[in-house]
């Protein structure tokens, strides 16, 4: 119950990203909660895409070990927060887990877009909208930690 989800589509892009970089900013430690990212449609086992392993990498983050996930009743039911990038996966999450929504959110107000296929500065600009979401969920959620 202390696990805070980050949640995209496939699993192998931006919620990892989150992940990553929730952990490289100290948001374990801040917060009292574990990272972890899980996807709304993909299979389990994918690798992170190449790019978003650059990305990440370039502020700090490894998610070179990442796989992905799919998210199910149960990784839904025991986290304490799902944190979705864009307002179509929030919707999607409502719909499918409705107890959950107390613990649901957006990662920023504004979607998150989708780099897969990109280039490298495709994925840089994902990261950078990410990397600013996450020091405000750590900044938030370390001062109801307090």
């Amino acid at each position: 119950m202390n696990e805070i989800i980050f949640l995209c589509t496939g699993n192998t892009c931006r919620s990892p990203m989150a992940e990553g970089l929730f952990r490289a900013r100290g948001g374990e430690e801040k917060t009292g909660l574990f990272a972890a990212s899980a996807g709304l449609f993909t299979q389990d086992g994918l690798p992170a895409s190449e790019n978003a392993v650059k990305a990440a990498a370039e502020l700090g983050a490894d998610i070179s070990g990442h796989h992905s996930r799919m998210l199910n009743v149960e990784l839904a039911q025991n986290a304490r927060y799902l944190v979705c990038m864009t307002g179509a996966h929030y919707d999607v999450v409502r719909a499918q887990y409705p107890d959950s929504e107390e613990k649901l959110f957006m990662l920023l107000p504004e979607d998150v877009a989708d780099p897969f296929g990109g280039d490298l500065e495709t994925y840089r600009r994902a990261a950078a909208q990410i990397d600013q979401g996450i020091a405000t969920v750590i900044e938030r959620l370390g001062a109801q930690k307090a």
